[in-house]
C-alpha cells in the first residue's frame, strides 16, 4: 500500500467492509479519485455482492463523468442491476460516456426506457434525449439486422425527424398507441426543442404520465414555460 494512495485505500476498504450508505464515506472516497486515485480501484466496489457498495460505487462513477471510461464496460454490465438506484446512475455513466462502438450498453440503456420504476424510465429518457447521433445511429444500425421491433422504430423516428426536423411526425408518434413509441418521440420533441418547441409543449400536455412528466422537466431544462403552449 504506497502512500501516495494510502487514504484512498482505506477509504476503499471502509466501504468494502459495510460502511456504505451514509454519504460522507463516498463523497470522501470520489474526491480521492479527482485527486488521481487510479480509477481502476473503483472496479472492486462495482463487482461487490453487497447491493449498498454497488450503489455508491456507481454513484461515484456517475458523479466522474468522462473519467470513468476506463471502467465503462464494467458499469454497463450493471444497466441491468436489480437495485434501481445502480440502473439510474449506471445511466448516468452511460450519457457520459457511450461511444458508438458501445452498441451493447447501449440497447441495454434504451431497454430502461420501459422500466417498471419510473425514476429510471426518466433517466433512461434523458439519455435518449441526449445521446449523441452517432451513437444511437450505430444502436439503430444493428437493430436493422436484427428486426428488433419497437425499439428499431423508435430510434428510426428519432434519427429520421430530429434530423429533419418533422415535427408532425414527432406529434403523431406522442399519440401512438404503444407506450414505448410515446416515449420516444419524447424523447425527439426534447431534441429538436432548440429549433422548434412545438412538440415539446404537446408532450407537456400528454396524457402518458412518463411523457408528461419528462416533457416539463425537458422544457424547464430549455426554459420553456408550460404557459407559452396555452
Amino acid at each position: 500500500m504506497s502512500d501516495e494512495y494510502l487514504r484512498g485505500d482505506k477509504l476503499l476498504a471502509r466501504l468494502m467492509h459495510g460502511d456504505a450508505g451514509g454519504g460522507d464515506l463516498e463523497n470522501e472516497l470520489l474526491k480521492e479519485f479527482q485527486h488521481g486515485y487510479p480509477i481502476n480501484k473503483l472496479r472492486l466496489l462495482l463487482r461487490a455482492q453487497d447491493e449498498e457498495v454497488v450503489e455508491a460505487a456507481v454513484w461515484i462513477a456517475s458523479e466522474l463523468g468522462a473519467d470513468a471510461t476506463p471502467i465503462f464496460a464494467d458499469i454497463a454490465d450493471l444497466l441491468r442491476h436489480p437495485s434501481l438506484k445502480v440502473r439510474f446512475f449506471a445511466l448516468d455513466c452511460l450519457t457520459a460516456n457511450a461511444q458508438p462502438e458501445d452498441v451493447r450498453a447501449v440497447n441495454l440503456g434504451l431497454d430502461l426506457i420501459d422500466d417498471p420504476e419510473p425514476s429510471v424510465r426518466w433517466k433512461a429518457l434523458m439519455f435518449l434525449s441526449r445521446a449523441p447521433e452517432m451513437v444511437l445511429r450505430a444502436a439503430f444500425n444493428v437493430l436493422v439486422v436484427e428486426a428488433a421491433g419497437v425499439k428499431q422504430r423508435g430510434l428510426d423516428l428519432l434519427l429520421h425527424a430530429s434530423a429533419s426536423c418533422d415535427s408532425a411526425a414527432i406529434i403523431a408518434g406522442l399519440s401512438d398507441s404503444n407506450a414505448v413509441m410515446r416515449r420516444y418521440a419524447a424523447a425527439t420533441a426534447a431534441r429538436v426543442a432548440h429549433s422548434d418547441r412545438g412538440p415539446l409543449l404537446q408532450a407537456m400536455e400528454s396524457p402518458d404520465p412518463t411523457v408528461k412528466q419528462f416533457a416539463a422537466d425537458a422544457a424547464a431544462r430549455a426554459g420553456i414555460a408550460r404557459s407559452v403552449a396555452h
